[in-house]
């Protein structure tokens, strides 16, 4: 049987949505051990058999999940190549296919590492459900609420921007109180900001969009494990494409680390400007490491700039700082249960 170099675009595609589905159903392995999704039998035994890989067979679902790192970088540098003119006639034909099911995909997973997303949905309720303040109250102030046993950060009061509190009231108030709408709420949302950026880039600078859509940095940390720095950084992006002043301020609003974007604005005409807002955003990432910790999802921002500049240098340094960043901090905790705090200074 003669290979047809047309099929090639749909058998990568395919292989590659068949590892964003293993990363979908290897998030559930992280499930809190005080969080019971559904009551349903089927759920419950896949539920089980997945916090006795995640929680009791360390070393297997550490080879797992670098596994599915591993390919999702290939997959990352494989995919765009097949877009190049010298892979005709084997092209992909619709990339905005290939992002919204990435985001779909995204959308059903479990928010595996990301211990803010929990306490986004307590800061709205507790405006939406107790009508109180989260910049004065904190979730230990509601003891008797059932959704404080499977959360993290139950000491701190609200640390962002009033923004970000008021976009996600919506989603708080669509789930009507119920813990799983709630969090399909906030997905969806999260989800949409991924999409608003991958637009605003292809608009900007189409042929770099695979730097951020398919970034394996901005799937685990914006939307399997979603960080409101995807939100922040679709109002940056949004400022640059219009409504410059306003955007820019919405997305300082949601969290103020891209105010170091301010003065590179005053200069959106000159050439160097994409280049510019790429150095100021690695400095609030920067200025965030060394007030708390090294994180990932600090370097969202930098990342979505980075697809605007035709330099290769940021495209490399993206690349390579994504696959350091989710190794370095995700491998440690998968095989010891331990988060391991990596510091560089402290105030």
């Amino acid at each position: 049987m003669q290979f047809n170099p047309r099929s090639l675009p749909q058998m990568i595609i395919i292989f590659y949505f068949l590892t964003l589905l293993g990363l979908l159903v290897y998030s559930y392995s992280q499930i809190d051990l005080n969080l019971t999704l559904l009551q349903t039998p089927w759920f419950l035994w896949f539920q089980n058999a997945m916090i006795q890989l995640g929680y009791f067979s360390r070393p297997l679902s550490t080879i797992i999940f670098t596994s599915l790192i591993v390919l999702l970088f290939i997959f990352y540098w494989k995919l765009p190549a097949l877009d190049s003119p010298w892979a005709r006639p084997g092209r992909i034909r619709n990339w905005k296919l290939v992002f919204i099911g990435v985001g779909l995909l995204a959308l059903l997973s479990y928010p595996a590492f990301s211990h803010d997303f929990f306490n986004y949905l307590f800061d709205a309720r507790i405006v939406t459900h107790y009508g109180q303040n989260p910049y004065f109250l904190k979730a230990l102030d509601f003891p008797a609420d059932s959704w404080v046993r499977f959360m993290h950060w139950t000491h701190r009061t609200y640390p962002y921007g009033p923004v970000w509190l008021l976009i996600s009231l919506a989603p708080s108030l669509l789930g009507l109180g119920k813990f799983i709408l709630t969090v399909l709420n906030f997905k969806i949302l999260f989800v949409g900001a991924y999409l608003i950026c991958c637009y605003i880039i292809n608009k900007l600078t189409p042929k770099n969009l695979w730097l951020f859509a398919l970034s394996p940095l901005v799937i685990i940390e914006g939307l399997v494990s979603p960080h409101l720095d995807l939100v922040m950084l679709a109002f940056a992006l949004l400022a640059v494409h219009r409504f410059r002043w306003l955007n820019l301020l919405l997305s300082i609003g949601v969290k103020f680390s891209t105010l170091t974007l301010v003065p590179i604005f005053f200069f959106s005409k000159k050439k160097w400007f994409y280049d510019g807002l790429i150095i100021a955003s690695y400095l609030g990432a920067l200025i965030q490491v060394f007030t708390r910790e090294i994180l990932p999802h600090y370097f969202l921002v930098p990342l979505g700039f980075s697809a605007l500049s035709n330099n290769k240098k940021w495209h490399y340094l993206s690349v390579v700082l994504s696959l350091i960043l989710l190794l370095f901090r995700y491998l440690p905790f998968l095989y010891t249960g331990e988060w391991v705090t990596i510091k560089l200074w402290s105030f």
